[in-house]
Parts: C-alpha cells; sequence; structure tokens
C-alpha cells in the first residue's frame, strides 16, 4: 500500500480535540453477500439488491436478515432476521470546504470486522471489536461529495474460536449481529493523531493510556487500592457485590450504546445492592462507564474470549492482545474501570497468561489484573502475576470435600452433591475461611448462585424485538402435553421464591467469609442461551419476576448487613438456641455506638424464653423469662470500630412452644436502612404417635388386605429393603415404584440439558434435575409442620431422604399432595406424597423414608404431622384406585424423553 493512502484503524482514545464532527446517522444502502466473496473483496461490484437501512443499526434491526428455518430451538432466543457474511453499507458523504488540508477520521463507535473503501479505493480494514473503530481518510479526499462504501463481515476477520467463545458475538446473548451501533461519524483528527500520521502507513502505534487522575477520581473509586485480601477505596475497605453480565438485550439482539440506556441497567443493578458488573468475556462501550462513573460501580471488562489459552495460535494471541491494549486505551482514563481479566474460565499457556497481564500493567499500571475468571475452573489456584483471584475453588480438592470451595452451589460435575448448600443440613455458620485464609489476595466468588427457577410464560409478550421466544413456546407446549399447564404460573412462584432465599444463604456465605473480598453473581438476570438457563431473580428484560423486591433483596446485598449465624433453624422444645450476631460493615463507617435491635414474632401460635439471655462479649444486656407471647424484642449495642466482618454478641435461650411454631427473627441496626431476617420453626418434644396408621414400606397382601377392610396405610417404598435409588427415571424392576428421580433440596443448577451432558462425559452422577416442591400450605396434612407453598429450610431431611415419584401415567388432573416441580426439559410430574381411596381403605403414599428423616427434629415433626393428618377426618382422597391400578401404572413405562447433548465451552 502506497505512503501516500494514510491509512487509520485506531484504537486510540478520543481526546476531546476535534473543532467538529458530522454525524452519519440515518439511511444508508446496503447491499448483502458471501463473506468472502468477490463482493467483499472487489471495488464496487454489486452483488445483489439494494436495500435501505437505518444506521446505527443492525440487519437484524432493518429486518433484512431471513426468517428462521428451525423454530424448535430451546438453547436460545431466535433471531426472526438473522444474517451472516459480508453487507456493504453504503452513502454519500459531503466533507466541508473549511475542512481543506485538515485530517478527516471517520469513527465506527462499534461494529464487526470492517473495510472501508472512499470513491472505490480500498482505504483500509479493521477488526476491532470491543472499541471503536477510527479510519484516517486519505489526503486526496478533498472538501465536496464523496462515497463512503463500509464492508461489515460477521463471518470473517477475527478468531475463529471467538464466534462462539465470546459474549461479544454468540448467539446465546448478544447475537452475531452484522451492522454498526452507537456513533457514526466523521470528525477532525486530533493534532496529535494527525502528526502521528504523517509519518506512518497503516495504524498509528500504541501510547500511553489515559488515566483518571487523583483529582479526578470520585469517592467511590480514589485510592482503589489492594491490601491483603481485601480492596480498599476512599480509605475504607469494600466488598465487591456484583453481577455477570453477558450482553443480554432481548430487543435488540445487540449491547445498549446509550448512557441513558445503561443508567436504566445499572441504576436497576444498583437498587438490588449491585456495586460491581463483571462482563463476560466481553467489553461493554463508552456508555456503560460514563453510566458507571456516575452511579459508583466498578466494571471488570474482559478479553472477548473463553477457552484454550494457546500460545502456539498466534493469530489468537496477537488477535486478544489487540484487543486488551485497545480496551485499556480506549476506556481506562473512566473511575470505574479499576479491574480486568483475560476472559473466561481459561486453560492453557499459564506463562502465556502472565506475559499479557505483565504488558497490559506496563500501559495501565492504576489496573487490577488477573489471568481468565476461574481459570482452569478454580484447580490451578494463585500465580504469580494476578493481584486478585475470581474463582469457584482455590486449588483442587478431593471429591467429596468442599476444603478450597468459594461458593455453595454447583453442578454435580463440579462437586459432590452439588455443593455445600444442597449438601450439608441447613445452617447460616458455613463459610469459606478454609480456602479465603491461605490466598493472601483479593478472592471473588465466580459466578455464585445459578439457582434455576421454572419459567414464567407470561412473559413471551414482551419479545417484541428481533428475538423470538420459541424457546419458550416450546417449554410451554411440552408442559401443556404432559397435562400441567395450568400449573405453570405455581411452578414460576414456588420455585422462585425458594431460589431467592438460596440466593441469600449463597450470598450470606460470602459475607461470612473474613477474607472474602466479593462475589459476581450468576445471576440476578436470567441468561437466554446455554439451554436457556433461567437463574436470575429478574427475568431477561431486567425486570421484576415478582418473586422479591429491591427492599428485600439488599437485605443479604448491600454495604451494611446484620448477619446471624446458626447451626441449624430447625429446634425442640426446650432445645438450647445459640447465636452469634455479626455484622458485614462495608459502609464507609464505623458502627461504633450503635444499637442492634432484634425482633422475634411468631407467625403462627405463641413462644416463650426460658432464661433466655440477651448479651454482648461487653456484657449482658437482657435477661427474659416470660409467659408465651406473640412477639418479643431486644438490643444489641455495638462496641466495635472495626470494618470488615463485626462480633457483635450472641443470643442464647431456650424456646417453649405449645404447637409447632414458625418464627421470624429480625435483625436491624437503628437508624440505618441495615436489616436482615431468618426464619426458624420450633416443635414440641414429644415422641411419635403412630396408633391408628399401618405404616408399610411394602404394598404386600397383609398391607392390601388392610386396604381392603376400610384401614389407614402409610406406604414409604423407599424405605424398603428392596428399593434401590434410580436417579433420572432409570428403570429399577425390583423397585415396587421403579420409575422416580432423585431427591434434590435445592433447585437445579443453570440448566439440566448442558450439565447432564457434563455429567456422563465425566461419568458422574447427574443432578435429579428438580426444582424444589409445590403445595397448598393451608392443606391439612401441614397442621403440625408450617410450610409455605414452597421449599425452605425445614424440608431439608424429608426432601435429602426421597426419591419423587413418576406419575405420568396417572390421569392428567390428578395433583399430588406434595408436587416436585421439574425442569423444562423433561416435564415430569413428580410427586414426594400422594394419596387415593383403595377399595375400602385410604392409602398415602410418601417418597421419603421419613423414619431416618425423623432424626431431625423438623423430620420427626412432618412424620408426625401426616400421621396425625390420616387418623383425622380430613384424610378423604377424592380420587379413588383400585390396587391393580395402582400396580399396572406404577410398573407402566413412563413418557420418555430424549435430550440431544448440550456441550459447555470450558472443560470439564
Amino acid at each position: 500500500m502506497k505512503k501516500t493512502i494514510l491509512i487509520a484503524c485506531l484504537g486510540l482514545v478520543s481526546l476531546g480535540l476535534q473543532a467538529q464532527s458530522i454525524s452519519l446517522a440515518g439511511e444508508w444502502n446496503v447491499e448483502l453477500g458471501k463473506s468472502g466473496s468477490a463482493f467483499a473483496k472487489s471495488k464496487r461490484v454489486s452483488q445483489g439488491e439494494v436495500k435501505r437501512a437505518i444506521l446505527p443499526g443492525t440487519i437484524d434491526t432493518n429486518r433484512l436478515g431471513f426468517a428462521p428455518k428451525d423454530t424448535m430451538e430451546t438453547t436460545h432466543l431466535t433471531r426472526l432476521y438473522a444474517y451472516k457474511g459480508a453487507a456493504r453499507y453504503s452513502r454519500t458523504i459531503n466533507i466541508p470546504k473549511d475542512w481543506k488540508k485538515k485530517p478527516v477520521e471517520l469513527f465506527l463507535e462499534r461494529t464487526r470486522p470492517t473495510w472501508v473503501y472512499v470513491d472505490g479505493e480500498l482505504v483500509d480494514s479493521c477488526n476491532f471489536i470491543s472499541t471503536p473503530q477510527r479510519y484516517l481518510l486519505p489526503k486526496k479526499v478533498k472538501p465536496g461529495k464523496h462515497l463512503l462504501e463500509i464492508v461489515v463481515d460477521n463471518g470473517r476477520g477475527v478468531p475463529d474460536q471467538v464466534y462462539g467463545s465470546s459474549h461479544a458475538y454468540t448467539e446465546d446473548t448478544q447475537t452475531n449481529w452484522n451492522g454498526i451501533i452507537g456513533r457514526i461519524e466523521l470528525q477532525l483528527a486530533s493534532s496529535v493523531e494527525s502528526k502521528s500520521a504523517e509519518t506512518l502507513t497503516g495504524a498509528i502505534p500504541s501510547r500511553s493510556v489515559a488515566s483518571p487522575s487523583a483529582l479526578q477520581m470520585p469517592d467511590f473509586a480514589r485510592d482503589f487500592h489492594i491490601e491483603g485480601a481485601h480492596f480498599y477505596a476512599n480509605g475504607h475497605r469494600i466488598f465487591l457485590r456484583g453481577k455477570h453480565d453477558a450482553a443480554v438485550w432481548p430487543l435488540t439482539g445487540h449491547v445498549e450504546m446509550s448512557v441513558e440506556g445503561w443508567m436504566k441497567y445499572l441504576g436497576t443493578c444498583k437498587e438490588y445492592g449491585i456495586n460491581h458488573v463483571r462482563f463476560h468475556s466481553w467489553c461493554p462501550p463508552e456508555a456503560a462507564f460514563v453510566a458507571a462513573d456516575s452511579l459508583g460501580i466498578y466494571l471488570q471488562p474482559e478479553l472477548p474470549f473463553w477457552g484454550s489459552f494457546d500460545k502456539k495460535d498466534e493469530r489468537l494471541m496477537a488477535f486478544l492482545h489487540q484487543e486488551g491494549e485497545n480496551i485499556l486505551r480506549e476506556y481506562g482514563h473512566h473511575p470505574s474501570f479499576r479491574m480486568m481479566a483475560l476472559g473466561n474460565e481459561l486453560w492453557g499457556d499459564i506463562d502465556k497468561m502472565k506475559e499479557f497481564v505483565d504488558d497490559f500493567r506496563k500501559i495501565a499500571p492504576d489496573k487490577y489484573y488477573t489471568f481468565g475468571s476461574n481459570y482452569y475452573l478454580g484447580y490451578q489456584g494463585i500465580k504469580e502475576g494476578m493481584d486478585y483471584f475470581t474463582t469457584c475453588r482455590i486449588g483442587g480438592e478431593g471429591w467429596g470435600k468442599y476444603n478450597t470451595h468459594t461458593r455453595g452451589s454447583f453442578s454435580f460435575a463440579d462437586a459432590y452433591d452439588g455443593g455445600m448448600i444442597n449438601h450439608f443440613h441447613p445452617n447460616s455458620t458455613m463459610n469459606f475461611d478454609e480456602a479465603c485464609d491461605k490466598a493472601g489476595i483479593p478472592i471473588i466468588s465466580h459466578e455464585t448462585g445459578q439457582f434455576q427457577t421454572y419459567p414464567d410464560y407470561r412473559e413471551m409478550k414482551k419479545y417484541t424485538g428481533v428475538l423470538h421466544p420459541y424457546n419458550f413456546e416450546v417449554f410451554r407446549r411440552r408442559l401443556a402435553a404432559a397435562g400441567m399447564l395450568s400449573q405453570a404460573d405455581d411452578f414460576h412462584k414456588a420455585s422462585g421464591l425458594w431460589s431467592v432465599k438460596l440466593y441469600k444463604a449463597d450470598i450470606e456465605m460470602d459475607l461470612r467469609t473474613r477474607n472474602m473480598a466479593g462475589f459476581q453473581l450468576l445471576d440476578i438476570q436470567d441468561y437466554p442461551g446455554q439451554g436457556s438457563a433461567f437463574v436470575g431473580i429478574l427475568d431477561a428484560f431486567m425486570e421484576s419476576k415478582g418473586i422479591t423486591t429491591p427492599e428485600e433483596w439488599r437485605q443479604w446485598c448491600s454495604p451494611v448487613v446484620p448477619l446471624l449465624e446458626m447451626k441449624k433453624f430447625c429446634f425442640e422444645d426446650g432445645e438450647n438456641i445459640q447465636a452469634k450476631v455479626k455484622v458485614a460493615n462495608y459502609g464507609g463507617s464505623s458502627l461504633k455506638g450503635k444499637k442492634l435491635k432484634w425482633h422475634l414474632a411468631a407467625e403462627n401460635g405463641l413462644f416463650c424464653m426460658d432464661d433466655g439471655t440477651f448479651s454482648t462479649k461487653d456484657g449482658e444486656v437482657r435477661k427474659n423469662v416470660g409467659d408465651l407471647m406473640a412477639e418479643d424484642e431486644g438490643v444489641l449495642n455495638i462496641f466495635s470500630y472495626d470494618e470488615g466482618l463485626v462480633d457483635v454478641g450472641e443470643l442464647n435461650g431456650v424456646f417453649h412452644v405449645q404447637k409447632p411454631t414458625k418464627l421470624l427473627l429480625t435483625l436491624n441496626i437503628e437508624g440505618t436502612e441495615a436489616r436482615n431476617s431468618y426464619e426458624l420453626w420450633v416443635y414440641p418434644k414429644k415422641a411419635l404417635e403412630k396408633k391408628g396408621v399401618i405404616i408399610a414400606k411394602d404394598l404386600n397382601e397383609e398391607v392390601v388386605k388392610v386396604l381392603e377392610h376400610g384401614g389407614k396405610v402409610l406406604w414409604m417404598p423407599t424405605a424398603s429393603s428392596h428399593f434401590v435409588a434410580a436417579d433420572d427415571t432409570l428403570s429399577q424392576a425390583d423397585n415396587a415404584t421403579p420409575y422416580t428421580v432423585g431427591g434434590l433440596f435445592q433447585t437445579d443448577y443453570w440448566n439440566y440439558r448442558m450439565f447432564k451432558t457434563i455429567c456422563e462425559n465425566n461419568k458422574k452422577k447427574v443432578s435429579p434435575g428438580t426444582l424444589g416442591i409445590l403445595t397448598n400450605s393451608e392443606h391439612p396434612i401441614f397442621k403440625g409442620f408450617p410450610t409455605e407453598m414452597h421449599t425452605n429450610w425445614q424440608w431439608f431431611p424429608v426432601i435429602k431422604e426421597s426419591h419423587p415419584l413418576v406419575l405420568d401415567n396417572f390421569a392428567k388432573d390428578y395433583r399430588p399432595v406434595v408436587q416436585v416441580i421439574d425442569n423444562i426439559e423433561r416435564n415430569h410430574k413428580l410427586g414426594l406424597v400422594m394419596e387415593w381411596k383403595v377399595g375400602a381403605g385410604k392409602l398415602l403414599v410418601c417418597m421419603s423414608d421419613l423414619e431416618k428423616a425423623a432424626k431431625y427434629p423438623e423430620g420427626k415433626a412432618f412424620y408426625q404431622s401426616v400421621i396425625d393428618y390420616m387418623r383425622s377426618a380430613d384424610f378423604n382422597p377424592s380420587t379413588e384406585i383400585t390396587v391393580d391400578e395402582l400396580k399396572k401404572k406404577l410398573a407402566e413405562k413412563p413418557r420418555q424423553v430424549s435430550l440431544k447433548e448440550l456441550n459447555n465451552i470450558s472443560q470439564y
């Protein structure tokens, strides 16, 4: 290329020195052609029909692409106007007379790889995808009219891995759009760029990044630094309450480019207590950083990659290195840009990762860097060159161990029994001290949560843009075919309310960890890809699902959070209760002298505290020997000046109740918005009374005779010596109930289909895949076992000892007393507790071994409540069935569900 054709594809920060700019937004001509064809390489050869398009925009938003051939897609939303290949956008431009002899720059804020022509002559090409592309037009482009042509190709120009391994491109979220979005302008180039361009051909070389000075820093980012295991800013320790961002914009299929749009998005984050956003394998535009600067939210952009960091792949390495330089130079002046990662869950050459970080640190020494977020899935641990570590574990652990973990929930492929929350008896003492205390650098919990909820089909009407929810339609039809469509709203509500409690538990585990520096949730927002992962407390539009409120969520996701540490939540009358009260204080000031008020209220019935002592480490504050009451309260004084995790005091006492009672213990710091609450259950202490009911492990002839003679039978098939656990509806011929699934306490992780594939490929047990229970809390079976319509902590022993029964062969309108919600892939009707009239008798089937569950107070209470119900006049099943019919339906093979493999990019 001749030196006289001065070309610039510049990844440089705009210094604001331009005297003038001309917007090119508006109507353009567009021609579609195949990627790599002569059309893309030629000067002005037309290869197709000339159409009109509005820019900024995409082929999708202009509805110029092609209608989908597959309307059965469930792995992600479907593009209604998809296009992949080259598109030539053209229009006439007019260079003003007063720009004569001045360098003119073409500014494209965000696009795909481009080739720019002026009057039929190729100017240059550029493949920057994370930052604006800038072209310095040739000197011979004089004032007056010229033909500007921009070929945009979303099928070539970047390494092949990037198309499916970056949220800058993936169809799972942002989509692989073709177009130009954001600002499209002609600008007078700055004097610095102009001077550089006089002596160079091609791209102008990099120069030092413009970093914000101390005077420019707002308080939230002032003196942002690391000391040991923690981040600090403005003289105080901070805790990153983060969310994962995957570029989910369902209406446009491309990232929002306006400050207004990002203020709305990040403003919603802030309403829910979020002060940090991690951009998974992509970098947001300028508008995001501007909004974050204003709202005080810390951003962590990443290189646009997820996969093998292979030093031998020179093309990939060069591309990623250039993208990193561009990101730092373009956005490094923003106070919100404090951290950066090399991508998501990388594996490959660790020395090469360090080399990248070392290079980037030279460009922008004010930033903190880590290797890929959760690189090697955490197994490689901390390496030299990492300022902080975003991870789910720190080094490897033996199977069945949790000592390296930094989050409470995992897939069954990643951790035994799906992690600590699903495995251990419910408590609020678990933390990650064992892993984090040894780290020495800040640890951020990676992709915390991932608790599924059943989708809300009412959301479908929101999809009025370029993406269509065919996945929702398929899932809805499946549910209808299974005879449960009328329960869809209840499935959504019950699974959603339970998922909120699970998120609370996972977040509080982080807050109870003294040397934890933050978390990055996956997610408060639904993820529409990877099989459709409905893991958000908000939908894909960042709007409420009706399962929580900002006020409730901020109880445990705020700068200051009161915490109650208890070894369990369920007690028997007369049992000593010991709890520690702490505060996660990252609010920027001492709480010394504040009063922490506790309030205890019975949601049903009455209670009293016998010789209850409520004290701080500095002395007793309250002693209570009371009569039965509906509520009580008291105060603990905060004596500590400390920030971080602060010890406040203890609550010790003996509860007394006359009947099974649910209590709500609320903690709030007077004069502040800091408050939090915990649910407790107290049951009368008494031996199980089983008279009047026949309890059977097998449906043998003797039991059948009892039913024939009008008896009442509680049948627990899983307690039988013949029972063999059947996970994932595999037939176990020796079982009287051969078709069951496993008992899963938490809701299924991320997406059942994807992690079923991963588990099977790694010869690991597959998750039971369920989403919690659905029941009628007013049903008389619960008179001795207070419950909501959904799972809560008191259900743990019952569910963990269960194998829910597949009821697909029973009448479509039959509903179990306690139903288990299945995932969107299988849609089995699952029962935990069922009842029928059998001849003259009455049969209740419980798919949990209640003898084992009764080792816990809550398990025994449920067992007794079931028996009491069966002895009462309320036990009057409305559905009749014969023993032969029951046995036949239990033995029949249920509806078969065939799932195609769905793989993850990460190596498992």
